[in-house]
């Protein structure tokens, strides 16, 4: 007779094949009976944002019934209205026993559990290496094994995961960071972002875009970089990150941003962004000031300068990586308090080429700029077994292909 163990093995082998064939005869059913599904599983409007050049293409496709789940419905619903998408927006719990061909996520550490799921597929929100993205040992418990794929924004961060063994070669792929496509491709005249935002069209714009933590820039001088930048002359538009918009005792110690910034409401060249999506703001910014965030890369591949405001206490407080760290320094004037900050300006409009080497080298973070919502759709597609509706998307290369175009 089998011992105990081994039982228990084959017994739990036994009900996995069993719930598999169950799992799949019921999603051969439902294909027959509905259209595929799609569930958007976001967190924030920032992750929707990541996700925008996916489900707005997923939304105009005829064959797919588009779903969301968010944390903060209102907001993310208001994202996917700006583009036009209207679409059911489900609670955590009404999603969980819904039948879904595929669930795409940007965020490993909150998703909706999900127990008639066929596949999922995971993206990666940034690249600034912060709360230890970039360290695969630490982000196991994060169980990315139940993603189908997870898809890089480079190279080196998905060498560093399947070498770890957190992600297996099956699952992970390079496709980029679609979010990005349209700032490089040009999509938004930044005389016209300008004007959107209430603010004179030709003047020059500078972008303050800190992270959020009570020990990055915002809390540190916040207001004091505002106002100076303001004294300067320019344009200043404020980009919060979304934990930044609301009171709370960990990401804002309490403080109500929004309402802090109502000083500057009515001073005519400020202007505080409401939108998820920074990719129009860099588009109409001259100068980015930031302390470590994923804008600052972004930002880099438009060649344009970049000023950081030094906040030291970050690095421990965002558990970033040490070379992410130094290499947003590398390409930037740094600052240490708001007197150094208008001169540092200053040089920033005078010599603009200043740091563009090291702007240009930091490209290899983002692979195949401009050309990766095709590649991301791909992958996509082939989960939901649909030929895809356009011939804009294209056959991706080798997992391991790391060349960035």
């Amino acid at each position: 007779m089998p011992s105990d163990d081994v039982a228990e093995r084959q017994a739990r082998s036994l009900r996995g094949h069993v719930v598999a064939a169950a799992r799949a005869l019921d999603h051969a059913v439902g294909r027959q009976l509905t259209r595929v599904r799609v569930l958007v599983d976001v967190r924030t409007p920032m992750n929707a944002a990541v996700l925008r050049p996916i489900w707005a293409t997923l939304a105009q496709d005829p064959r797919i019934e588009l779903a969301v789940v968010a944390e903060q419905p209102p907001a993310v619903a208001r994202v996917l209205a700006g583009h036009g998408v209207q679409c059911p927006f489900l609670r955590q719990e009404d999603a969980t026993w819904k039948r879904w061909d595929l669930a795409l996520t940007a965020d490993a550490w909150n998703h909706t559990p999900l127990r008639r799921c066929r596949r999922r597929m995971q993206f990666f929100h940034g690249v600034a290496g912060k709360y230890d993205l970039d360290n695969p040992s630490r982000l196991a418990a994060a169980g990315l094994h139940r993603y189908d794929r997870v898809a890089f924004i480079n190279a080196d961060r998905m060498n560093r995961y399947v070498g770890s063994g957190v992600v297996s070669t099956d699952q992970a792929v390079l496709v980029g960071y679609p979010k990005l496509d349209d700032l490089v491709n040009g999509r938004w005249v930044a005389s016209e972002v300008r004007a959107s935002l209430g603010l004179e069209s030709s003047r020059p714009t500078v972008l303050f875009a800190p992270t959020f933590s009570v020990a990055g820039a915002l809390h540190r001088a916040g207001l004091e970089i505002i106002r100076t930048t303001l004294a300067s002359g320019r344009n200043v538009v404020v980009k919060l990150h979304d934990r930044s918009l609301t009171p709370d005792a960990h990401h804002t110690a309490g403080i109500d941003w929004p309402a802090e910034l109502a000083i500057f409401a009515s001073h005519p060249r400020f202007a505080l962004a409401d939108g998820a999506d920074v990719a129009p703001l860099l588009a109409a910014a001259d100068v980015l000031i930031t302390d470590h965030s994923t804008v600052g890369f972004e930002f880099a591949l438009l060649d344009r300068p970049i000023v950081v405001y030094d906040a030291p206490d970050l690095l421990a407080a965002a558990r970033i990586d040490a070379d992410k760290w130094v290499l947003l320094r590398s390409m930037a004037e740094v600052v240490r308090s708001t007197s150094e900050l208008v001169p540092a300006i200053d040089r920033a409009f005078a010599h603009p080429e200043r740091h563009s080497a090291a702007r240009q080298a930091s490209r290899a973070l983002f692979a195949w700029p401009g050309e990766s919502t095709a590649r991301a759709l791909t992958v996509v597609y082939e989960l939901l077994e649909l030929t895809p509706p356009s011939t804009s998307v294209r056959p991706v290369s080798s997992k391991n292909d790391s060349r960035p175009h």
